[in-house]
């Protein structure tokens, strides 16, 4: 037990020390100037942040939500970092199906509900995007990604699909 102890004492007064010595290196040459650090501590994480709020808060995202109706702009922005650039699909910490080639999309109908309403790990963007904005997806879904169907999906069917009262699952664990 007495070990114990002393190992852990060891190990907090090393992460002390180390914490120290690093708040002595991101002081500038003078000794005047500290950077900024964000809540975990890290200095070199913060200019990321701040680039990505700042483009959140930009053109495109900001107090009224998402505003591209461009299907590509959208797929490329919220769908192609899980089922990639040319919709071939991933594994990893998910499955992430291919939209590719995959016959599901021959008929607007499946997509538009999962786009509205997500699917296990899949979000809703049904809170997120507007009419317009999935049908534009949905549209070069299924004219794009080496898919070439007819394109079918129209505001009245984006509409049809939502519920009458909408929950945003992405957030309804929280409240």
């Amino acid at each position: 037990m007495k070990l114990f102890l002393f190992t852990a004492l060891a190990v907090a007064a090393m992460s002390t020390t180390t914490a120290l010595a690093q708040s002595s290196a991101d002081q500038s040459a003078s000794g005047q100037e500290t950077l900024q650090k964000d809540a975990s501590g890290d200095a070199a994480m913060q200019q990321d942040e701040t680039d990505v709020t700042a483009a959140a808060e930009g053109e495109q995202f900001g107090k009224g939500g998402y505003t591209s109706s461009d299907g590509e702009e959208i797929y490329r922005t919220l769908c192609a970092g899980c089922h990639m650039p040319e919709g071939g699909g991933a594994i990893g910490a998910g499955a992430y199906p291919a939209l590719a080639g995959n016959p599901n999309l021959e008929y607007s109908a499946y997509a538009v509900a999962l786009i509205v309403n997500g699917q296990k790990g899949m979000p809703a963007f049904g809170t997120f995007l507007d009419d317009e904005q999935i049908v534009a997806l949905v549209t070069y879904m299924q004219t794009n990604l080496s898919n070439n169907y007819t394109p079918d999906a129209t505001t009245e069917s984006v509409a049809a699909v939502r519920p009458a009262e909408p929950v945003d699952p992405n957030r309804a664990e929280h409240e």
